[in-house]
């Protein structure tokens, strides 16, 4: 059977979702969510449905229930990509696999680690620079930071200072409070720690980065940030 070039995308898509099923097998059914929201954009009423569908796809041998049920719905993926789409796709899971990774570290109150990561995700700043942050740099949730790269100061792509949630800045108190300084070791400690938890192959620390200025460009790798997606 020759497939179409949008059922081929389907395909490419169902392998990436069995290949992180595979990673996290605690996390299929949410996978399966984000993964239904992704491939049918704004159609949220046959979303509980779809997730059903896709269950069945991905246990028969073939995989064509749900492109048979949702075919008129999957037209949009003629005009994407194979690369756009393989994009889109792993930054969904990208950024679940953060929220994953930076938990892990609180339970373990790797409290450190896990600021370090979660100031990368959220700010975009260098992870050479992050240990140079010290409380005289807070300004309530906005950290005012030099480059040590440039010499200029952090700034987002509007112009405004980058902020962190308020989440990490009760992380930040705790730390400063204990220890009076927020961190108090190398990057490279902080970047091998979290390479190990990532666990997976061609983790990058300047992906936090790149995904930071994207999002703030409204972009994603080239193809509009889909609202509708849960993140």
């Amino acid at each position: 059977m020759r497939y179409s070039t949008m059922e081929y995308k389907v395909n490419q898509a169902y392998e990436e979702l069995n290949r992180l099923i595979q990673w996290h097998p605690d996390s299929e059914e949410k996978f399966l969510q984000k993964m239904v929201c992704f491939l049918l954009p704004r159609q949220r009423k046959c979303w509980p449905e779809a997730i059903s569908v896709l269950r069945q796809s991905l246990e028969t041998e073939h995989g064509m229930i749900f492109v048979e049920k949702y075919k008129d719905k999957l037209e949009w993926l003629n005009s994407v990509s194979l690369l756009e789409l393989e994009r889109k796709i792993g930054e969904i899971y990208f950024v679940d696999h953060y929220k994953m990774i930076a938990d892990q570290f609180l339970y373990k109150k790797d409290f450190e680690i896990s600021l370090f990561l979660r100031i990368a995700m959220e700010t975009g700043i260098r992870s050479a620079d992050i240990p140079c942050i010290e409380w005289s740099c807070m300004h309530g949730k906005t950290i005012i930071l030099e480059e040590t790269k440039r010499g200029d100061l952090y700034k987002k792509v509007n112009g405004t200072f980058p902020k962190i949630s308020a989440q990490s800045l009760r992380i930040m108190k705790l730390l400063y409070r204990k220890q009076g300084k927020i961190f108090t070791k190398s990057k490279e400690y902080y970047v091998r720690k979290i390479s190990f938890a990532w666990g997976i192959p061609g983790f990058y620390i300047h992906s936090f980065r790149n995904y930071r200025r994207k999002i703030e460009r409204g972009i994603s790798a080239g193809v509009q940030v889909p609202r509708i997606i849960p993140l």
